[in-house]
């Protein structure tokens, strides 16, 4: 695909967009005092250095009792410097930057601030936990004033504009959503009312930083559809980001719903360009004000799409500019092999927000290190490595390796390099993980790294090849309960959930997982839908009209089998992230998983299993298949051996082979023990 649109550059308010790239405000977790940190400036340089067009930071907090932990703050001239500095780096690559004014109102912590929490009406917040004070007339005006005085900050520091922040739950949305805003004076009750605090705001911060028409952004971040019972659809949405174009709103960002909504809007679950409709819908009465489209768009193909289709006149592209801030560089020079797209797994970015940890990323180690760690030079003194195992620590090791220019061997004693990616892709909504297996085959295949499959490492295999370093990255092995039959020798029928999702074993239709982790919950949902009407199927039945549309949505979303899983602790899915673990026992539960907890297995027999429940002894019955997901332990055997011969060259231990961990703590090894290499 030639990439027209994407790269064609966009006015907005007197200053020239390069391409239609935007990076989107995202919390980094950066600042410890509220100051522009060097880690800051450090990432949002890579992405200018990447080619990005436009950058968002943010949230910027703009009073101490709207904002949130780690967070950078616009409430004092104290932080001008900070941000100037940012801007002149970003402004050395071409991109224009932009800063997000942030007040959480009813989302804001007490316990972060030290103040209650303000809001439109004092409802309580699910999301906080916490209920807001209902803010006085004057106080409104207070704050409108302190959003614009952060507003005329961000113009001294040279900026070129500001972005209000209207979307996903904040101050903004609470006044304008009848479920938050219970005020019967002028700033509520009808929507016309409801629309008095941003349409204000609106003014009062153009009037601030271009008094006499000067050219400075003022935006708008909105929500495309609250995605919450009784507040504003995608139809009011799309009214009100009229009324913000009709008042002079120099762009308008569309994400999808409130941090309540209990709809997907950032994991693997959402589709690619899912809330692509949401930008859309709003563009159709804003055809003079340039519109952004958010929310998973983590491909460049798709992006071009979305802005050819009409949909959006830019894309905004978060944690897929986290992964890799050369995207638009990458995709400009046709290096698309070279792209390291996000998987929307939110272990790094938004579980560490939820842990109040920097954001990292998954697949890219030198996220918040930029500034600490470059592998752009080669070594002084490259090495001979032999990494034995292609998982995804093994792989990211040969590929920084290789990089810093050492020769490099991996060997794999199965046909085919992956580990446990190979089985990570398959259950539904983790689809988008074979992209990390298919960015290191591409690796493999450009940087011409020696991988030999098929090919088993032993000792003397490893002692004669001549290496002056081995990085063992054998991964795990399965841990077995001491379960009577779980060998399947009472002739059950017992399988690794491996080897089930892999498709090498045939699934009954009635089926028990042991085990109630991630793995667990991930193969309980693949089991359940297993047999579903493929999307093509379900499209082509209802076009024809070949069936009831409700019964062809009931086989397009479950299988014809009975699920059940069984775990020995209290709760299910501990090990999965906070941002994606609602969503998956959502699942279970909408697609009528049975889940028993505290259960203590105690045999398996042909077609039934006998456990403890609360001192109760159980059984289940007519059993087909059993699924163990019963966890795994380092498989270190060859690593112990080696050792053993006090061997002349140097040994290590990365990923799972290590202690069984995340891909993220797999892939992070992998680069980090290499990177070390070249000291």
């Amino acid at each position: 695909m030639k990439f027209v649109k994407l790269f064609e550059p966009m006015k907005i308010n007197g200053f020239q967009i390069k391409n239609r790239i935007v990076m989107p405000a995202m919390h980094l977790n950066y600042s410890s005092d509220g100051s522009m940190s060097d880690v800051e400036i450090d990432f949002y340089e890579e992405r200018a250095r990447g080619g990005t067009g436009l950058i968002i930071v943010g949230g910027c907090g703009v009073e101490k009792r709207g904002g949130a932990p780690a967070m950078v703050m616009l409430d004092d001239d104290k932080y001008i410097p900070g941000f100037k500095k940012l801007g002149d780096v970003v402004h050395e690559y071409g991109a224009k930057i932009v800063a997000q004014l942030y007040h959480a109102g009813r989302y804001a912590f007490s316990f972060v601030s030290g103040e209650q929490p303000v809001s439109a009406s004092a409802v309580y917040s699910k999301f906080s936990k916490e209920t807001p004070k209902a803010l006085s007339i004057e106080e409104i005006k207070e704050v409108q004033e302190k959003i614009a005085d952060a507003a005329e900050r961000v113009k001294k520091a040279g900026w070129e504009g500001v972005e209000l922040l209207g979307s996903a739950g904040y101050l903004i949305n609470q006044f304008l959503s009848p479920v938050t805003n219970k005020r019967t004076d002028e700033y509520g009750g009808s929507l016309e009312n409801r629309l008095r605090f941003p349409l204000e705001l609106i003014e009062i911060v153009k009037k601030r930083v271009s008094p006499n028409g000067e050219d400075f952004i003022v935006g708008m971040r909105v929500s495309g559809d609250d995605f919450i019972p009784d507040s504003n659809t995608y139809r009011e949405n799309a009214e009100i980001a009229k009324r913000y174009a009709d008042a002079g709103i120099d762009y308008i960002n569309v994400t999808g719903g409130w941090h309540e909504t209990r709809i997907p809007q950032i994991t693997s679950q959402v589709p690619q360009g899912g809330y692509a409709y949401l930008a859309e819908n709003i563009k159709k009465l804003v055809p003079k004000t340039p519109v952004f489209s958010g929310n998973r768009i983590n491909d460049p193909v798709m992006a071009e799409r979305i802005i050819r289709d009409f949909k959006a006149d830019a894309v905004a592209m978060g944690r897929a500019l986290i992964a890799d801030p050369y995207l638009p560089e990458k995709t400009k020079n046709n290096k698309l092999w070279d792209i390291r797209k996000c998987v929307a797994c939110n272990q790094g970015c938004f579980d560490h927000i939820f842990k109040m940890q920097p954001v990292e990323c998954m697949r890219n180690y030198r996220v918040s290190r930029e500034g600490r760690i470059d592998i752009s030079e080669k070594v002084e003194n490259p090495k001979k490595i032999l990494i034995v195992g292609a998982g995804p620590a093994g792989l990211e090791a040969a590929r920084v390796a290789t990089i810093l220019g050492h020769e490099v061997t991996v060997v794999e004693k199965k046909d085919k390099i992956g580990g446990q990616l190979n089985v990570a892709f398959v259950p539904h909504g983790r689809e988008s993980m074979k992209e990390i297996l298919i960015y290191y085959e591409n690796q493999i295949k450009h940087h011409n790294i020696d991988v030999r499959l098929n090919t088993e490492a032993t000792v003397d295999y490893i002692n004669d090849f001549g290496a002056d370093e081995v990085i063992f990255a054998t991964g795990v092995k399965f841990s077995i309960p001491p379960i009577d039959g779980i060998d399947g020798n009472n002739g059950s029928d017992v399988v690794f959930a491996d080897i089930a999702l892999a498709g090498d074993h045939p699934v009954g239709k009635n089926v028990v997982v042991v085990g109630g982790a991630a793995t667990g919950v991930e193969t309980a949902i693949w089991a359940a839908k297993l047999g579903a009407f493929t999307s093509e199927q379900a499209h082509f039945l209802a076009f024809y009209d070949a069936l009831p549309r409700k019964e062809i949505f009931q086989s397009w979303f479950r299988g014809p089998r009975n699920v059940t899983i069984l775990e020995l602790l209290p709760r299910i899915g501990t090990s999965i992230g906070k941002s994606t673990r609602w969503v998956m026992l959502d699942e279970l539960d909408s697609l009528g998983i049975n889940v028993l907890t505290n259960v203590k297995i105690q045999k398996f027999d042909k077609d039934k299993v006998v456990f403890e429940q609360n001192g109760e002894t159980k059984e289940m019955k007519g059993i087909d298949t059993f699924i163990l997901a019963t966890g795994v332990k380092r498989n270190r055997d060859l690593y112990n051996k080696v050792k053993k011969i006090k061997p002349k060259f140097n040994i290590h231990r990365i990923g799972d082979c290590k202690k069984p961990r995340t891909i993220v703590e797999a892939i992070h090894d992998g680069f980090k023990t290499v990177y070390r290499l070249k000291k």
